[in-house]
């Protein structure tokens, strides 16, 4: 059972780091556009393109797992969630003193993933979960009318604030 956890944690961890960095970083790359090419009706359909959304299905996803721990029949007849986190804490090797703060930690962390996400789009999702297969010219002017829209208040608010 530990290992069914961290497997579900290490799928967390590494659909975060798509979310945060790899994905920016893979639209930029020429080889990567037959990828996004068979993931992006996925995209749209879960996250609608919103690296914010998918932390948030994330979060959606690890409140299901927790939510549903008492009524699964190989989990433990109880809501303690202890013999799971001291599992995951000994294989982190994390001091049983520190386990507090690293669980503080951990929601601190992740209120800054949201504030990162939050910060790095500013667009409708509306704008940013179009797909590739229904980009027609007049729907690219739009998207870069809203991304030059959005430059142009930011620089404006950022000069206002400067003045």
């Amino acid at each position: 059972m530990t290992y069914f956890l961290l497997a579900l944690a290490l799928i967390g961890a590494l659909l975060l780091v798509y979310a945060m960095w790899l994905r920016a970083w893979l639209k930029t790359k020429g080889w990567a556009q037959g990828f996004f090419t068979w993931i992006e009706p996925f995209e749209v359909k879960v996250f609608k393109k919103s690296e914010t959304m998918l932390v948030s299905r994330l979060l959606e996803l690890g409140s299901l797992i927790v939510g549903s721990y008492d009524s699964i029949a190989i989990f433990a007849t109880s809501y303690d969630m202890t013999p799971i986190t001291t599992r995951l804490f000994d294989f982190l090797h994390v001091a049983p003193d520190l386990r507090g703060v690293a669980m503080a930690g951990f929601v601190f962390g992740l209120a800054r993933v949201m504030g990162f996400l939050r910060r790095r789009t500013t667009k409708p999702l509306e704008v940013v979960a179009v797909s590739s297969k229904d980009v027609t010219p007049a729907v690219a002017q739009a998207l870069v009318n809203a991304e030059v829209s959005k430059d142009v208040a930011v620089a404006a608010v950022n000069d206002a604030k400067a003045a």
